[in-house]
């Protein structure tokens, strides 16, 4: 499954660098994408589970997933 996750920037102060590392950290996920200028992060991933799970860490790093816009 792929997706484009429309993010919001409250309390971080990292680079697209960090969000890769943490994202890294899920077997299940590859990151396409990171451009913190549209706040945008596309990812393929395997099941809807593992969806749940980037939520979590993106939660983490002060970054909450708004909108959620599946890929081709």
């Amino acid at each position: 499954m792929k997706a484009a996750l429309k993010i919001s920037d409250h309390n971080f102060k990292g680079t697209q660098e960090v969000i890769l590392m943490c994202l890294n950290r899920i077997m299940e996920v590859r990151v396409l994408e990171i451009n913190l200028q549209k706040n945008i992060i596309a990812v393929d991933y395997a099941k809807p589970s593992v969806y749940e799970r980037i939520k979590n860490e993106l939660k983490c790093l002060g970054l909450l997933v708004g909108e959620y816009i599946p890929l081709k």
